[in-house]
This record gives C-alpha cells, sequence and structure tokens, in this order.
C-alpha cells in the first residue's frame, strides 16, 4: 500500500474550514474532528478566530459568527475569481 504524502494546509484555508463547520456550532471535539487539528492547533487558531470577533464561545459551543460568515463569503468570492483568472 503506498501512503501518499500530507499536504500542508494554508492558515487560510484552515481558518475558512473552521468557520464553515462552526456555522450552525459545534463542540471543541466535534470541530477539531471534523476539521483535522490537534489540541494545539485548535486552541490557537479559535483563540485567534475569537478574539478577531470571528467566532464565539458559549457553554462550550463554537459558533461562527456574522463577522466570520461575512470574512468566509469574502474568502469564497476571492477564490471563484482567482479559479477564474487562472483557468
Amino acid at each position: 500500500m503506498r501512503v501518499r504524502p500530507r499536504r500542508r494546509r494554508e492558515t487560510h484555508d484552515l481558518i475558512v474550514d473552521i468557520l464553515t463547520q462552526a456555522k450552525r456550532g459545534k463542540r471543541k471535539t466535534d470541530l477539531m474532528a471534523s476539521v483535522g487539528l490537534s489540541c494545539l492547533q485548535s486552541k490557537k487558531y479559535l483563540d485567534c478566530l475569537k478574539k478577531g470577533g470571528f467566532i464565539i464561545e458559549n457553554a462550550g459551543v463554537w459558533k461562527t459568527t456574522e463577522k466570520g460568515a461575512v470574512a468566509v463569503e469574502a474568502f469564497e468570492s476571492c477564490k471563484r475569481i482567482a479559479h477564474e483568472v487562472y483557468q
């Protein structure tokens, strides 16, 4: 069996994945599993996103804020434009 090397994900991709997964609210462990983050990575990203107002934590549930949702939409728009330009 051949093992493929893992591609290192960009910071912006991880941020968008976290914010997308947290739109309906998720517990930290569920969020870690769905995005594929370690405990250390999740702490780093969640702390930064919370400080920036992109995500909130209430009773152990992490949820994307309106500001976070707007950021995801903006990123997806940029991604579509780049795809059109480089196709």
